[in-house]
């Protein structure tokens, strides 16, 4: 008896010797992720000052405070998307002293999508195209991913009759997931 109960308290010290050395365990990770589309800047600022009968016969491409002639924009989005462009409103609105015609109608501004590094196609059906209160395709099927470049122009082209002052109007830029 002695020798069977040496035996199983030899076989249980020899199992503490093998005993576990390690354990695991599972953490589950979970992901919501939600569609995200951005673009940016989200207001940028142009503008063309008309002194010359020359300025008024061929009409001004836009610049900003810097002189640059592009409106300069990023698109990040998680799924692939389009751009339209349209105007806020359908008149500039006018401040000044004018006693003539100070309704200026959107039409007066053309645009031009001069660069495209969005991975989609340029949906403009011409190289300057007459802006309207209606969404017009800019960029169709642009690719997602972060920071997806172009950059626009803008002409405005308002000919001899209006009045003197300051003219202005927003430009709405949409990207919309697909």
């Amino acid at each position: 008896m002695k020798a069977l109960f040496l035996s199983a308290a030899m076989a249980i010290a020899s199992m503490s010797c093998f005993a576990q050395a390690s354990d695991h365990s599972n953490v589950h990770i979970g992901l919501l992720l939600d569609n995200v589309i951005e673009i940016d800047p989200p207001a940028d600022a142009m503008g063309a000052y008309f002194h010359t009968g020359f300025d008024y016969t061929n009409g001004l491409e836009l610049t900003d405070i810097h002189g640059g002639h592009t409106s300069d924009f990023f698109v990040s989005s998680n799924r692939n998307f389009n751009v339209t462009i349209k105007s806020a409103s359908p008149n500039f609105l006018y401040i000044g002293f004018g006693t003539g015609n100070t309704v200026m109608p959107c039409s007066v501004l053309q645009y031009n999508l001069f660069t495209n590094g969005t991975g989609g196609t340029n949906a403009t059906p011409a190289p300057w195209n007459t802006l309207t209160v209606a969404a017009a395709p800019l960029i169709n099927n642009g690719v997602y991913g972060p920071h997806k470049p172009f950059s626009l122009r803008f002409r405005a082209d308002p000919g001899w009759s209006y009045s003197a002052g300051l003219y202005g109007i927003d430009v709405v830029l949409t990207a919309t997931q697909l």
